[in-house]
């Protein structure tokens, strides 16, 4: 039995019993996590979390960065009972959609026309592919090698190790490019630029983006007519309250949005030019083609997912959300570093990326290879009570007091780790390194 989590591992095993894996995302599963993390959590204020056993941790991820201010936020949290009150389901279209719509492309999606709510980012980033080959007559898609996940449609799993079930014929249409690679790009558009749909890839992730290859791609998309498609469903409401496409000087002819963009509520959206985003609407057709059915979601239109995102943007450009979480991530890539340089291990474990959205980079040695170093400090900061799974994501909600606790969580890892490194096999029982399927 695991004494720290003794109800915990009681209830993930009962909860096993009956969902696949025991959880509803892969990235929520137990082998997607050291062996420290609390197995079930019971709640979630601001950045705090509890498990099922009582213990409290700092959260770095909020809802898999699905909560940008935090969880049990009370403005969404108003927003999203006044909705409940007023009923969540019609069977017409409301005002709320209404409202849902401007809001979205008056803050968020500047520059897109329209837009279509869905649940998750599947579903939009499927839709914007159907929507590209619809538009081009075209049925290759080239995506970023270098980003991690996009659908869980055959297009892109058929392409993973996770390949099982899918239909061989999607993958096929698949090519790759290498992210901020103009030269590849170009030989892409070379020798595939007819045949070409669409190409999608995140604007950033860690690795700063390259104005010139944007440029580039940007230049070689509209002279092929080749969709060029941004999935923002990590990066939206982090880098930028418009996105982070902010960052690449160019503009996208479709926009893929999802996790935080509800605000803790299952919501994601589509948006972009309207003579590509009309092209879905079914009731008018183009004379001698099929209509396009793009997305038909009935709870794409849930009142309280939409009445989330509103109070949710709102109260992100109110307060300048944002720019103190920006301000919290510089403060705690700098405590973070000067724990990690105090135990040396500073050229072990590495913060990289931008401060809203900081990744942990690691370089073993003969004792202990990089994965497991990773591993093993993530196990070690969860055992010291942050709640950290391979990425730190600042927000506004966190303080001063969530800062200093995960000082004192990351000095306890980076000592941890110190000893590995050292070749100290008895302080230090090494984890397996965590195996990632996608």
């Amino acid at each position: 039995m695991d004494e720290q989590h003794p109800h915990g591992r009681t209830g993930a095993t009962r909860l096993r019993h009956l969902v696949p894996t025991g959880a509803h995302a892969y990235s929520k599963a137990a082998d997607q996590w050291p062996p420290t993390a609390p197995p079930l959590l019971t709640r979630g204020q601001g950045a705090f979390v509890w498990d099922a056993d009582g213990h409290r941790y700092t959260d770095w991820f909020t809802g898999l960065t699905c909560c940008p201010l935090g969880h049990a936020h009370p403005a969404v949290t108003a927003a999203v009972t006044r909705a409940l009150q007023h009923g969540t389901a019609f069977q017409l279209p409301t005002t709320m959609e209404l409202e849902a719509a401007e809001t979205f492309l008056g803050l968020v999606a500047t520059g897109d026309d329209m837009v279509k709510f869905a649940k998750n980012g599947s579903d939009t980033v499927d839709g914007s592919l159907k929507l590209a080959r619809y538009a081009t007559g075209r049925t290759m898609i080239a995506k970023c090698t270098d980003h991690p996940f996009f659908s869980t449609g055959d297009w892109f799993i058929g392409t993973t190790a996770a390949c099982g079930g899918t239909h061989p014929e999607p993958s096929a249409r698949t090519l790759n490019f290498p992210y901020n690679d103009t030269a590849a790009v170009e030989h892409l558009f070379t020798t595939r630029g007819e045949d070409l749909a669409a190409i999608i890839l995140e604007p950033v992730r860690f690795t700063p983006p390259d104005p010139a290859f944007f440029a580039r791609l940007r230049q070689l998309c509209t002279q092929h007519g080749t969709v060029l498609i941004f999935d923002e469903t990590v990066t939206g409401l982090k880098y930028h309250l418009g996105g982070a496409r902010a960052l690449t000087g160019v503009h996208p002819d479709l926009t893929c949005w999802g996790k935080g963009i509800g605000g803790g509520l299952p919501l994601s959206a589509l948006t972009g030019r309207r003579d590509l985003m009309e092209l879905g609407d079914h009731t008018r057709p183009i004379p001698g083609r099929p209509p396009l059915f793009l997305l038909s979601t009935t709870h794409g239109s849930d009142a309280a997912a939409l009445a989330a995102m509103i109070a949710l943007v709102n109260e992100i450009a109110a307060t300048d959300a944002l720019a103190r979480a920006h301000t919290t991530g510089a403060e705690l890539r700098h405590t973070v570093d000067a724990q990690l340089t105090e135990a040396g291990l500073a050229g072990h474990v590495r913060l990289t990326g931008y401060d809203c959205f900081l990744g942990i980079d690691t370089t073993g040695n003969a004792q202990v290879s990089g994965p497991q170093l990773k591993t093993l400090f993530l196990a070690e900061t969860i055992r010291a009570g942050a709640l950290v799974r391979g990425i730190f994501y600042p927000t506004a909600v966190h303080t001063d007091e969530h800062l200093a606790l995960t000082a004192q969580a990351a000095r306890h890892a980076a000592d941890v780790c110190a000893r590995a490194l050292d070749g100290d096999p008895a302080a230090v029982c090494l984890p397996a390194a965590t195996r990632r399927p996608l």
